[in-house]
């Protein structure tokens, strides 16, 4: 099913809602929670701070390699928001929504140095709001490419954009 373009799109204020939400939690936790070192016997889920320093799950890299690459692959988002617009609007609006994840966790990476995570999940996995709303954005871009491609083998003769 592909939304109305209008009424997806209305959503995008509750994504950067969260997003900032998110990074006043990190600017808060920063100084109120422990490190994650301090945590002995961790629950399911533990609030605690992890600073990232790397790329996705701790991968070593150094900052202005991945500033460069956040800014590549953002540009390259915004390609695909924009060549979608009209005719996936959902394609285009996950995309929307990767950015904005993103650029909560690039904020942190030129304010701090590193991504502040603060949700421990098993002692082992650190996350935060961006991390969610980055998930959230791929895997429903995934959903609507998926549909997208239905789409065409169901109507073969409709034109390609």
């Amino acid at each position: 099913m592909i939304y109305p373009y209008k009424r997806i799109f209305t959503l995008l204020p509750i994504v950067i809602f969260i997003v900032i939400a998110d990074e006043f939690l990190k600017y808060f936790s920063l100084d109120r929670l422990p490190s994650e070192t301090d945590i002995i016997d961790p629950n399911f889920i533990e609030f605690a701070i992890h600073k990232n320093f790397g790329m996705a799950f701790d991968i070593p890299f150094r900052l202005g390699l991945i500033v460069l690459f956040s800014v590549i692959i953002g540009a390259f988002l915004a390609h695909i928001a924009y060549k979608n617009y009209k005719k996936h609007p959902d394609i285009s609006f996950s995309a929307l929504v990767i950015i904005i994840g993103a650029a909560g966790n690039l904020y942190d990476r030129l304010a701090y140095g590193f991504t502040v995570d603060y949700l421990l999940i098993l002692g082992k996995s650190a996350i935060n709001l961006s991390d969610l709303i980055i998930i959230t954005g791929v895997v429903l871009m995934l959903m609507a490419s998926r549909r997208s491609r239905s789409h065409h083998k169901v109507h073969p003769n409709e034109p390609k954009r």
